[in-house]
């Protein structure tokens, strides 16, 4: 069998998980069942930890258990909206660490790391990249960890449909549902595509004195090479 097989059979498992969280969604709104929601949860979060889970990583499957448990009790109380509002924190809350982690000791910046995989040494060699590429981790450390905080907000404060409001207790502060579960499932991850092209456009500015790939030709390395992102090292080809 080629070695190619199941990471065709992983990507194609994540695949169906992102198209499937979108439709879990919206019948869960729609139909206003719980076990829905609850579905939808265990979707993403299945999705979050889905290279761990396929590896067969103690943490990820433990990680899994416990959140998967968790919603079910949840479920049972009548309360799996709750799971779905906090999925969204904890993704953000996760990349926020996962960027973070790099910038301890003397691990290599998350995003020098990307220009490794993408770009190759000799790139992250030239003038102003090392440097750039740490502020930059630094940046999405900080973007996602603020993002997170506000995420949570919205979940707690969501009114009527807030985790306080379904506990039965009172907010310091309404945040209208409509536009704090927009925030949560749509706004959020709209702002990090957007920081995502204005940090395109001004790496492309502020680095202006190096050359720099056609996007085309950059986000087709990034397609072949994001798997190194995870590891410290490169796999430019």
């Amino acid at each position: 069998m080629s070695s190619a097989a199941p990471s065709h059979r992983l990507q194609h498992l994540a695949l169906t998980l992102l198209l499937l969280y979108p439709l879990l969604l919206l019948a869960a709104y729609w139909r206003q069942q719980s076990w829905l929601s609850a579905l939808a949860a265990l979707d993403l979060i299945s999705l979050l930890l889905l290279g761990g889970l396929w590896r067969g990583r103690v943490l990820a499957w433990v990680a899994w258990l416990v959140a998967g448990i968790g919603t079910l009790l949840l479920l049972r109380r009548g309360q799996a909206e709750i799971a779905l509002l906090l999925v969204p924190v904890a993704i953000n809350a996760g990349m926020a660490g996962f960027f973070g982690r790099t910038l301890v000791g003397d691990r290599r910046p998350l995003v020098a790391r990307a220009i490794l995989a993408f770009e190759g040494a000799q790139r992250l060699a030239q003038p102003g990249v090392a440097a750039y590429a740490r502020s930059l981790t630094w940046a999405w450390t900080l973007l996602l960890g603020l993002q997170a905080l506000v995420m949570l907000a919205c979940a707690v404060l969501a009114q009527p449909g807030g985790i306080l409001a379904r506990l039965g207790l009172g907010a310091p502060l309404a945040v209208p549902e409509r536009w704090a579960l927009w925030y949560l499932h749509l706004g959020g991850f709209a702002v990090i595509a957007l920081f995502s092209v204005a940090e395109f456009a001004w790496r492309h500015w502020h680095l202006r004195h190096l050359p720099h790939e056609a996007p085309r030709t950059y986000f087709a390395k990034i397609v072949r090479n994001w798997r190194h992102v995870l590891h410290d090292g490169a796999g430019s080809d």
